[in-house]
């Protein structure tokens, strides 16, 4: 190495180690400030995006997560804690996607890590159905409980939580800051491309129209919506039966729904799976309106667009201009309902995975915006 590489190289290393330190005073003595969100920003897409230099620059200023792998409230859930010191935190309940690697998905641990290392408190909860994109009532309560008790653990400040979700997690961030018992106890809800209209996406991802225009999806869509739809169906043999048939179906099955079949079933089943090989638009709503009614209630009950008036902490959603499962459509309707409700729409986003990019700032910019609106409502 020449001798003004060298000296080019240390001068770097002595401006992150002066940065470093002077990002750790207005951490330390402005916490809840916008900068110090700023700074959060930073160490949490450090963390999560693996950037080498930023990521060094973190490590200089914050310690290393304490991790704990325990069950919150019935739910097996990975509990990660500052570096340093007994609390209290604010809190964040971190409500990932369906994925078959749950909580321990690479992603979903370095966000959470780079939220712990910004001296949050966070549990990433199992939910049950979740890895399998099986979303049911079940789950809603689920996510309800593990936040009700986060907000009561000692460490965690003022018995508050927040939510943070991805993709159906951020569906169920909102279903469960809804709720009237839990609602005052939320600081804020951060959400990457939910679904709010189950039904519309029953829709699109049977017949693919949304609001009466063509819309592409993923194949897995239409499975997760059929497993979530099929564990909602009154208990029958004909319910297990086709349950355990789509739970062998392949995540990536490029046709998931082609092995079904309506005649070997009977009543609530048949409908069902009559409902999921539809693809005309026009036979959509009679289709729908056969469907057992306890499968009807539930999709409403899982459609966060129903409760979305009683949102009272300040919620920031985001999403790519044309995500692969949920349009940012159902962000907006969201948004027209609830007063505090912030989108923003930036192709940053592939679905729920965020890829930074200093080639088009713009969308960078608007996806930092959305990062540190977050956070500093979470540290409020």
């Amino acid at each position: 190495m020449g001798h003004l590489a060298a000296r080019t190289l240390e001068i770097v290393a002595a401006l992150l180690i002066v940065a470093a330190a002077l990002a750790a005073i207005v951490l330390e003595l402005f916490p809840r400030s916008w900068p110090a969100a700023q700074l959060n920003a930073v160490a949490v897409l450090a963390t999560t995006e693996h950037t080498p230099v930023l990521a060094w620059a973190v490590r200089a200023v914050t310690r290393e997560p304490r991790i704990e792998e325990t069950v919150v409230a019935g739910a097996p859930s990975t509990v990660l804690r500052p570096g340093r010191g007994r609390g209290p935190w604010p809190a964040i309940v971190f409500v990932n996607g369906a994925t078959r690697e749950g909580r321990f998905h690479p992603k979903v641990q370095r966000l959470a890590q780079g939220l712990a290392r910004s001296g949050f408190l966070v549990v990433v909860p199992d939910l049950p159905g979740l890895r399998k994109g099986q979303i049911t009532q079940a789950t809603a309560d689920a996510a309800v409980r593990v936040a009700e008790a986060t907000a009561d653990r000692p460490d965690a400040r003022g018995g508050r939580v927040g939510f943070y979700g991805v993709s159906v997690g951020a569906s169920l961030a909102l279903l469960a800051a809804e709720r009237p018992a839990l609602a005052p106890r939320v600081t804020v809800v951060g959400g990457e491309a939910p679904w709010t209209d189950l039904r519309r996406i029953v829709e699109l991802a049977t017949t693919g129209d949304y609001n009466g225009e063509p819309y592409a999806t993923d194949p897995y869509a239409s499975l997760a919506i059929a497993r979530s739809l099929a564990a909602g169906l009154p208990p029958s043999t004909g319910r297990t039966r086709l349950v355990r048939q789509l739970d062998a179906v392949p995540d990536d099955a490029p046709e998931p729904l082609a092995g079904l079949g309506p005649n070997v079933y009977e009543d609530g089943p048949r409908a069902l799976a009559e409902l999921l090989l539809n693809h005309d638009r026009a036979r959509f709503d009679s289709l729908y309106a056969r469907l057992p009614e306890r499968v009807r209630d539930s999709v409403e009950a899982l459609s966060p667009l129903r409760g979305a008036s009683r949102l009272t902490a300040p919620v920031e959603l985001a999403s790519s201009p044309h995500d692969k499962y949920f349009p940012p459509a159902e962000s907006y309707a969201v948004a027209r309902r609830a007063p505090r409700v912030h989108v923003t729409v930036t192709s940053t986003f592939d679905h729920a995975v965020p890829h930074p990019s200093l080639g088009d700032l713009r969308s960078f910019f608007r996806f930092d915006g959305f990062v540190v609106r977050f956070l500093h409502h979470a540290k409020q």
